[in-house]
């Protein structure tokens, strides 16, 4: 193993950095056929339909809500001159700003992802309707409530938005009655509680629904804890959970709907309800990996947190020729040790690249890199632990040579290691597939591996990002009341693989491209690698064929009938979500900022 100065490697992790950002900015939309509305058929109100609220029904849910009801105007408007708000100066601190993912929290209305509704820039359009027609900037419960009890008495359609970080689009919605979350603000520690005795932590922490990452790291930090959170600095705390939320240290402690105790919500019928393993259990279930904006909006959540964790990083470059066969071994090599290196206590995140524009030299523009973390291990421990693999590439006898780069450093805790990771950047458009490889997938077939993963990346501009996140530590999890409703795939998969498509925005023909070849080609790839696996629903193509079962596994049946019972009316619905094939949409595809309304089906 080729040891090198952590300066020599500072290009490999600030590539790798920024691809994680450039992974977390692109995704989503969707492709289902659109049914037309049948005579008799029940649809959501929209602004056109004679069944919308009147002024004086939105009046009366500002008052319930103490002003907090905002008729929002599109963020992009100030870069439109046709538009009343524009103004030059804004419009340039919004193109500044349309990339950070900080602004789009703060904003009502605006997402991450594919927000075209009112591009900052003159020459895209700008029309409000994709956007919610309505927000309210809910500080507490009780405005919860009142919007969840608007929505279920008037039949509107409701989507609830916490900092907008969705790559599926669920916290987006046209026409709709939007409860933002942002301001449900608290977090509370509590190193007395008696539940964590048995659960294995050290302490709960209550969290509200509007904190983010960041602020947990925060309390974790000052708390001297480890609270297990998403990777990602802006994301929030409800949608995180609501998908199950896989962590850096997950492998260790489970995902973060493994540590959840006790929940508030508010259900479809309006109430502020307390959940756990012996109140509404099947709900509790539900809540813990089932998806987001599905069930009941949360209004906190109650986790357990562990020691802090020191411990060593291992950053690694693996470089050979662009797309070379030899890369290809290298790929399947990699990822055929991926299952030992985790029963060996590691975990982290990398990427392959089959052929690295930027790199000047041919010889080594085919690159398998990344961060490997490894809690309480030594620096010896880990160089013993990679070296079984780094071994079989020196040794491996393919016709070229590949490079081996490795650095392993020391931390006293992982919390204050990770706040140092760069925030991305988002604002752009595209989509991402996934797939959860097992065992099977990694071990099996060393000819098939090798194969499908370079069917998956058809094209050599493409990048893979994997988060070995999985392993023993989501199997073997104890979780309260016994179980939750979190991908059974998830248990048994060591790593999940994510790849990115990208369009230009608006451009309709480059979407249906980029979008078609993802599904249809290069996931299907995986699929036939891992066709007894599934998908992680928050990072996932909510177009992905088969989705009750790719989500959620035989989960789903018990799913749909939770959903049945607590939300009859589908007071929530979204797509990919649990009960929308319950429904039609006409006139879109009901994914993100589609225009579609909504119809029983």
């Amino acid at each position: 193993m080729e040891q090198l100065p952590l300066g020599n490697l500072e290009s490999v992790f600030t590539t790798m950095k920024t691809l994680l950002s450039y992974h977390k900015v692109l995704f989503l939309f969707g492709l289902w056929g659109v049914n037309p509305g049948q005579p008799g058929q029940y649809c959501k109100p929209i602004p056109s339909s004679a069944d919308w609220p009147s002024q004086a029904d939105w009046k009366a849910l500002n008052s319930s809500v103490s002003g907090r009801l905002l008729h929002v105007t599109p963020p992009g408007a100030v870069c439109h001159p046709n538009q009343p708000q524009y103004n030059n100066a804004s419009c340039g601190i919004l193109h500044s700003q349309w990339g950070n993912s900080s602004f789009h929290v703060t904003e009502p209305v605006s997402v991450d992802y594919n927000d075209d509704t009112c591009l900052p820039s003159p020459a895209a359009p700008c029309k409000p309707t994709g956007y919610p027609a309505y927000v309210i900037a809910a500080m507490n419960a009780e405005d919860v409530q009142a919007g969840v009890s608007f929505a279920r008495q008037t039949g509107v359609r409701l989507t609830v938005k916490g900092t907008g970080h969705d790559y599926p689009g669920r916290s987006s919605g046209a026409n709709a009655l939007s409860i933002w979350t942002h301001n449900i603000r608290g977090i509370e520690v509590d190193c007395n509680d008696y539940r964590v005795s048995a659960s294995g932590g050290v302490a709960t922490v209550k969290i509200a629904a509007g904190m983010q990452v960041f602020e947990l790291l925060q309390a974790g930090i000052k708390n001297n804890l480890t609270i297990v959170t998403g990777a990602d600095h802006s994301v929030g705390i409800g949608g995180w959970i609501g998908g199950g939320g896989h962590s850096p240290v997950s492998s260790r402690y489970g995902l973060g709907a493994d540590q959840v105790l006790e929940m508030e919500v508010v259900t479809a019928e309006g109430k502020l309800r307390t959940i756990n393993e012996h109140a509404q259990p099947d709900l509790f279930w539900a809540m813990r990996g089932g998806g987001a904006s599905t069930f009941a909006v949360l209004i906190s959540v109650t986790v357990r947190a562990y020691q802090s964790l020191p411990l060593t990083t291992y950053l690694f470059a693996y470089n050979t020729t662009s797309a070379s066969d030899t890369f290809w071994d290298l790929a399947a090599t990699f990822h055929s040790h991926l299952p030992s290196l985790s029963r060996s206590g590691v975990m982290g995140y990398y990427y392959l690249m089959p052929n690295d524009a930027e790199n000047p030299d041919p010889a080594t523009r085919g690159k398998v890199f990344g961060v490997w973390l490894l809690p309480e291990k030594t620096q010896l421990q880990t160089q013993k632990i990679v070296e079984p693999l780094e071994s079989a590439i020196r040794t491996s006898g393919w016709e070229d040579d590949v490079s081996i780069q490795g650095f392993a450093s020391s931390h006293p805790d992982f919390l204050n290691w990770w706040t140092q990771a760069t925030p991305e950047t988002v604002g752009s458009d595209g989509r991402i597939g996934s797939r959860l490889l097992d065992e099977q997938a990694l071990t099996g077939d060393y000819a098939h591996l090798r194969t499908k993963l370079k069917e998956s990346m058809s094209s050599n501009t493409h990048v893979m990002l994997g988060h070995a996140v999985a392993g023993p530590g989501v199997r073997d999890v104890r979780i309260p009341g016994g179980s939750n409703a979190v991908n059974p795939a998830f248990r048994k998969a060591y790593t999940h693989v994510v790849i990115p498509a990208s369009w230009s925005p608006l451009n309709e023909a480059q979407k249906m491209q980029a979008t078609n070849h993802l599904r249809n080609e290069q996931i299907q790839a995986l699929r036939e690698l891992a066709p007894a696996s599934g998908a992680y629903v928050s990072e996932a193509d909510p177009t992905e064929p088969d989705w009750q079962k790719t989500f959620w596994g035989d989960n789903y049946p018990r799913l749909l009938e939770v959903k049945k019972k607590w939300d009859p009316k589908g007071v929530f619905w979204c797509k990919p979500c649990v009960g929308h094939e319950l429904w039609t949409t006409v006139g879109g595809d009901g994914i993100g900022q589609s225009e579609a309304r909504i119809c029983r089906a």
